[in-house]
C-alpha cells in the first residue's frame, strides 16, 4: 500500500525533537529589546529651556579694585601695556579665574583701561593715564569721581537721587526697573555697588552735578564748592616752618618716540618730588592737566619761587624759555635732564647738570635719587657763593 501519510510515524521522519525543544529553550534565553517610551512634555515647560539672559549695564566690581590694574601698569611698567597673565599675577590672581576677568572688564567701563581677561593685552586709556599720573590728590579725586560717572548707569542714578542716599530697595527697585530698565534681580546687586563706590569715593547726599572733572560734591553736610582749576600745583608739603620754595619746569608731554607716554610723570612723581621734600623744600609745579601755555601765574611763581629745579631732557622749547627767564633773575637753578640729552653748549660749560637715568626701574631710581637730593641741596647752599650764569657773562664783560 501506498503510504498516504496518515497516522506516520514521526520517529521515521527527519526531525531531531530533541533540538526543538533546545532551540525553543535558547530563544527564551534571549535578552529581550526594550523599547523606550518617549517622554512627552509637561504643558508650559521646555527640556531644552535656556537660562534667562541678564543684562547688567555697570561695572560688577567697585571702583576701588577696578582702579588697582591701571595702578599695576604704571607702577610695573612704567604705564606700557601689559598681558592679563602679568596683571593677575601682580594682583595676586589666577589669571583665568572669573575675579580677574570682572575686575578687569570694569577697568576697562569705568573707562580706565582697553582690553580685558582674554585680550592680548590690557592698556591704559588717556583718562587712566590721567588719573594714575594726577599730579595732585585733588586731581585724582576728581578723577575718580568722573571714573564713577563714566559708569552710565552709576552717573545717572547718582544725580537722580542727588547723592548716595538711596530709598528703600522697594521704592528704589521700582525706580531701577520702570525709569532705568534694570532687571529685578540685579537690584541688590547694583545697589550695594553703588552704596560701595559712593563710600570709596566720599559722596554724600546733597550732589549737584557740574560740568567737567571738578563736581560739586558734598560729603556729609559739609559741601565743597567747586574751584578754578588752579595753575600751579602743591606736590608736598614739609613740617619745617618757612621752608624754602622749589618750583619745578619740565615738558607735559613727551614729544621724543624715545620716551614712553607718562614718562615725565613718573619722573616728576618717583624722583623729583621725593629728593625735593627729602632736601626739606615745598615742590610746586604748574598744572599738568593744563595746557602749554606759560600763564602770568607761573610765571610770578617761576621768579619768585626759592629755589627753580629745570629738567632739560628733549631741549622743550617752553622749558628753554622759562629756564632763561629765571637765569635772567640772576636766583639759584639747580638743573637735570636724562641721561643720553644731547648738551646745550652755554648751560653745559657754565653750571652743573645732574644727569638721571631715563629706564626709571626701581633699582635706577633707588640709586639716582640720594644723588638728586644732595644736587638740589647743593644749589640751594652755594646760592650766595656760587657762580651763576649772569654772574659768569657780567664777569667775562667786565675783563
Amino acid at each position: 500500500m501506498a503510504d498516504d501519510g496518515k497516522g506516520a510515524d514521526l520517529t521515521n521522519n527527519n526531525i531531531d525533537v530533541g533540538n526543538v525543544k533546545k532551540e525553543k529553550k535558547d530563544t527564551q534565553k534571549r535578552p529581550v529589546k526594550r523599547v523606550h517610551k518617549k517622554k512627552t512634555k509637561k504643558p508650559g515647560k521646555s527640556v531644552n529651556a535656556k537660562r534667562e539672559k541678564i543684562e547688567r549695564p555697570y561695572p560688577r566690581v567697585p571702583l576701588e579694585e577696578a582702579i588697582k590694574i591701571p595702578y599695576v601698569l604704571k607702577e610695573k611698567n612704567g604705564g606700557n601695556s601689559m598681558s592679563p597673565e602679568l596683571i593677575a599675577q601682580a594682583l595676586g590672581i589666577a589669571p583665568a579665574s572669573s575675579t580677574f576677568f570682572y575686575r578687569a572688564a570694569a577697568a576697562r567701563d569705568f573707562g580706565l583701561t582697553t582690553g580685558g581677561r582674554d585680550s592680548a593685552e590690557i592698556a591704559l586709556t588717556q583718562f587712566g593715564r590721567d588719573l594714575v599720573y594726577a599730579a595732585s590728590p585733588e586731581q585724582e579725586h576728581e578723577l575718580k569721581v568722573k571714573a564713577f560717572r563714566t559708569a552710565n548707569l552709576f552717573g545717572q542714578v547718582l544725580v537722580h537721587y542727588k547723592g548716595s542716599k538711596l530709598p528703600e530697595m522697594k521704592y528704589l527697585g521700582n525706580t531701577l526697573e520702570k525709569d532705568f530698565k534694570l532687571h529685578p534681580k540685579t537690584h541688590e546687586e547694583f545697589s550695594d555697588l553703588f552704596a560701595k563706590n559712593c563710600k570709596y569715593l566720599g559722596i554724600g547726599s546733597g550732589y549737584q552735578p557740574t560740568a567737567g572733572v571738578g563736581d560739586d560734591l558734598q560729603k556729609g553736610a559739609e559741601k565743597i564748592a567747586p574751584t578754578e582749576p588752579k595753575s600751579i600745583v602743591t606736590l608736598v608739603e614739609t613740617n619745617k616752618a618757612n621752608a624754602p620754595r622749589c618750583f619745578v619746569v619740565m615738558p607735559f608731554t613727551e614729544r621724543d618716540e624715545l620716551r614712553p607716554k607718562g614718562f615725565f610723570d613718573e619722573v616728576l612723581r618717583s624722583l623729583i618730588v621725593p629728593a625735593g621734600k627729602d632736601a626739606g623744600f615745598i615742590v610746586e609745579t604748574a598744572n599738568r592737566s593744563g595746557s602749554d601755555v606759560i600763564q602770568a601765574t607761573i610765571v610770578n611763581d617761576l621768579l619768585d619761587a626759592d629755589l627753580v629745579l629745570v629738567d632739560l631732557t628733549e631741549h622743550n622749547p617752553n622749558v628753554l624759555f622759562e629756564l632763561g627767564m629765571r637765569m635772567a633773575t640772576d636766583k639759584p637753578v639747580a638743573l637735570i635732564r636724562a641721561k643720553g640729552t644731547p648738551p646745550i653748549f652755554d648751560v653745559d660749560n657754565m653750571l652743573r647738570v645732574f644727569q638721571y637715568d631715563p629706564n626709571l626701574w626701581p633699582s635706577t631710581i633707588k640709586e639716582d635719587l640720594p644723588s638728586m637730593t644732595e644736587h638740589i641741596k647743593a644749589a640751594w647752599d652755594t646760592r650766595e657763593s656760587s657762580q651763576t650764569y649772569i654772574k659768569i657773562l657780567r664777569s667775562t664783560k667786565t675783563k
